[in-house]
This record gives structure tokens, sequence and C-alpha cells, in this order.
């Protein structure tokens, strides 16, 4: 609770600095509100803070699980900002703007960690959602950074207005918007089965549209082709976990009772949402497009955690997967944005021969590449191999499913690592690396590799 009002109370502040348009006072305002919310919540997980719990018990509970996906969410953003300074280097009059609505989007998402009532979670979505419609259309001159913006909304509208369809239906079959009591009221079978079952599973419709889960992930390539790169990054990592901890959240203390149907649901769409992703990436020339199919085939694999809601490992599991994912990926869009831009190629033949240019950023975006495909000994082997253990025993088809499409991402993640490292070089300009993208980058790699040799050290928190 208390990292929720630090965030908001910064994102008001920046939102009014950026009126005096004094970049360093907005950069130290930014950067000083996440290090405070950081500190705070590490403070909480360890010490426990029940008065806070107690008195908004009826709407959400910074409980361990809340923390630990909140510390997720904030290392994240504070990666992401490490980059912005030179990714948002041409805003000036927006730039106070731009911070505010990463703040209040996540609000938005420490509200989805922590719901105790399915009216909270409706109002994390929003929180999340619409500051991102905004960023997502913020270069007005850009016709595809419109069409994103434009896709985005609309999906977004229908995804909330089937979820609320099914929120109204849970209500009626339960008479409670509280999490606990639907689940008491589903244990005791006082609850009218047809009109659950068609709730729930609008349910999913809707959290599957939030995390681009197919087959209703069609927006999420042109939405992240089309957004600001770094825009693309913070949805494809801090919303996105905040979507699947919320989805665990609300299945693991809600309808865990309510029958096997929905399982059977989310296993389809989990072993849909791999194959699919996985084989249409294989076709990709556009990194940011290749990295979209790749962010839908990762929710497929979150999926499984999921659908093992509740037992043992199960949100430990889904905890280090969307912390090493997330450090993976903003490295591997850091390193694309400075490729990109400077090179004005969007491409896969934009990294050629970028190990003889810049040999930090070629082995920081191999080393994001190889975790994101899982490759031992990576974090993201480490990840992979938590979360097909947690669901092997009730679903080993969907795990041999998970494998066999673990095997298909490496073609295209190491397409990537080919062109840095094997192909001659095909580009003049030579790529320059500010100093706060290469900390920001450093540290996401150290990070990456401390989870590699203590990964229980994140398993273990819940």
């Amino acid at each position: 609770m208390k990292a929720l009002i630090i965030l908001f109370l910064t994102a008001i502040v920046v939102l009014f600095a950026g009126l005096l348009k004094k970049r360093d006072l907005i950069q130290s305002l930014r950067i000083g509100g996440i290090l405070a919310a950081l500190v705070v919540t590490v403070m909480d997980l360890y010490q426990g803070n029940q008065w806070f719990n107690e008195m908004y018990a009826t709407m959400f509970r910074f409980d361990t699980y809340a923390l630990s996906f909140t510390v997720v969410a904030l290392l994240a953003t504070l990666l992401l900002f490490g980059l912005t300074r030179w990714g948002f280097r041409e805003l000036y009059d927006t730039l106070g703007d731009h911070y505010a609505l990463i703040l209040f989007s996540l609000c938005g998402a420490l509200c989805m960690f922590s719901f105790t009532n399915m009216v909270m979670l409706f109002l994390g979505i929003e929180i999340l959602s619409i500051p991102l419609y905004v960023l997502a259309g913020s270069r007005r001159d850009d016709l595809r950074s419109n069409e994103a913006a434009m896709k985005y909304f609309l999906m977004g509208a229908f995804a909330t207005g089937i979820l609320l369809f099914g929120i109204a239906l849970v209500y009626g079959a339960t008479a409670s918007f509280d999490l606990a009591q639907i689940h008491s009221v589903i244990v005791a079978n006082g609850h009218s089965p047809q009109m659950l079952s068609v709730g729930i599973i609008l349910i999913i419709i809707g959290l599957s549209f939030k995390v681009s889960a197919a087959p209703f992930h069609f927006w999420a390539p042109d939405v992240y082709t089309g957004s600001p790169t770094l825009v693309t990054a913070f949805m494809a990592t801090v919303v996105k976990t905040a979507g699947f901890a919320a989805f665990y959240r609300l299945f693991s203390m809600a309808f865990i009772g309510a029958g096997e149907f929905w399982m059977a649901a989310l296993a389809m769409i989990s072993a849909l949402t791999m194959t699919l992703a996985n084989t249409t990436a294989i076709f990709q020339t556009n990194f940011k497009r290749m990295m979209a199919y790749s962010s839908i085939s990762h929710a497929g694999y979150l999926m499984l955690a999921v659908l093992v809601a509740g037992q043992p490992g199960a949100a430990g599991a889904i905890l280090y997967y969307a912390l090493v994912y997330s450090l993976a990926t903003i490295c591997a869009f850091g390193c694309f944005l400075l490729v990109a831009e400077q090179n004005q190629d969007e491409s896969f033949s934009a990294f050629n021969g970028l190990s003889k240019k810049q040999p930090f950023l070629a082995a920081a975006m191999a080393l994001a590449m190889l975790s994101l495909a899982g490759i031992p000994p990576t974090a993201g082997f480490f990840g992979k191999y938590f979360l097909f253990t947690a669901a092997f025993e009730q679903y080993p088809w969907l795990v041999v499913i998970a494998v066999i499409n673990s095997a298909i991402s490496i073609y295209y993640y190491f397409k990537v690592i080919i062109a840095m490292y094997f192909s001659p070089e095909t580009n003049a300009y030579e790529v320059f690396i500010p100093r706060g993208f290469r900390w920001a980058i450093a540290a996401g790699l150290v990070l990456i590799a401390l989870l590699t040799i203590m990964p229980g050290s994140v398993y273990n928190l819940i």
C-alpha cells in the first residue's frame, strides 16, 4: 500500500513538473519515486504491514504474493527508466506526461497484484490500460503508432466489456465480488452452475485478451510493432506480469473449486498459444514483430502455472519466470533500440557484425536471447524448469508440447545471435552506447546472472 501511494504521488508531481520543462528535475523525481517504492516494498516483504492489510482487506491485500510481484514490476520499470533518458531524448514538452503515464500504469499493476475483490481487479486493469492507449499513440506523426493506439484501444474496450459481463454473471451466481466469499459459495455448492460456468469462461476470454493469449492475441503483433520501442518493452514485461499475476490470484483464490471445465479451456489456450506463436515467429523478419510473437509464446508457458494454481511451487514458478523473462526482454529491447535507431533498420540485418563494433552490446543481446530460449544454464532455463515441473504431474501432455515449442523457439532467437557473430557487416554506422544505457543493461545482466546462480532466492519467496 505504501508503494502504491508513493507511486501515485510521484506521478502527480512528475506530471506537474513537466510544465517547468526541466529535464534533470523530472529524471530525478521519477527515479527517486521508484527507488522509494522499491525500498518500502522490500521492507514490508520482510517485516509485514498488518495495519494497511486490515484496513483495506475488503478491496486488496498486500501479502507476500502481492509484494513479491510488486518488486518485480518496480525492478523492471527502474531498468526501463535507465533506458528512457536516451530513448526519450527527443521529447521536450511531453516528457513529464510520458513518465507520469508510465507511473500511473504501474499503479494499476500494483492493484492487480493485490486485489481481493473483482471490482478492484477491473479498476486495476483500467488504470493499467488507459495510460498505455495514450503511450502507444504518442508518436502522432507516425501512422504505425496511430494504428497501434487505435487497435489497442478498440480491442481493450471489447475485452473489458467481456470481462465485465463475466464478473456480472459470477456475481449473479454467488452474490459477491469478494474472492474468499466466492470461493466459499462455490465449495458449498450454493451457486448456479450454468451461470457461474459462463461467467468464468467470459472472464478467461477477457483476461486472455489482456495477456495476449491465443486465439485472442491478434492485436499484439501490430500494437507491439507500431508503439515506441520503450513502450513496447513496458507492455511486454510489466503489463504481462501484472496480467498473469492477476490471472493466477483470481483463479487460485476464487475459482479453484469450480470444477475442471475451466482447466480444460485454459489447457487448450495454453497449447494453442505456444504452438501458434512459435511457428509464426519463425517467419518474421522484423525484430519487434518477432519479439511480439515471443511474448505471446511466453504467455502460453505462463498459463501452465495458472492451470495448477494453488499447488506447491506454482506461485514461485510464475514469480521467478516473470522476473527472468522481464529482465531478458528489457535487455533485448534496449540493445535493439540502439541498433535500430542508429542504423535506421528494424530487421535482423541491423545486427550484422555487431560483435565487431560493440562486443558488450552483442554479448548482452546474446545472453538475453539465450535466456528467452531457455538454454541451460541461463536463468531462463531454470524458469521453464520450475514451470514445467509444477505442471508435469497434472498435465504431462501439455509439458511435452511446451518442451517441443521451446526447441522451436531456439531457431528464431538464434537468428539474432547468428547475425551478430557470423554475418558480415552490412551497416556503415557505428553504434554509440550512452552511459545510462550501458549501466541499465549491465544491471539487467547482473540480475540475470544472480538469478542463474541463486534461483531459489526468488522461487522460494512465495
